[in-house]
């Protein structure tokens, strides 16, 4: 779809698109985009996963030279 002179930036031609990560508007003259949302149909269904990272040990610490 396209919308003529509706670019806030130059007021130039928007087109509509859609990819997987959902709607948006770009503009033909200037390279303008605003996303519109996400089609949530094109997402792959998502879960959230903690890994818990090993503890780190302390290093033992250089004993400091005697100044003679």
């Amino acid at each position: 779809m396209m919308y003529f002179k509706g670019c806030p930036k130059c007021h130039g031609d928007l087109y509509a698109g859609e990819d997987i990560h959902g709607r948006y508007e770009s503009c033909i003259q200037c390279g303008y985009l605003r996303d519109l949302g996400v089609n949530e149909d094109l997402l792959p269904a998502m879960e959230t996963f903690v890994i818990e990272a090993p503890k780190r040990g302390r290093k033992p610490r250089k004993k400091a030279r005697q100044a003679a």
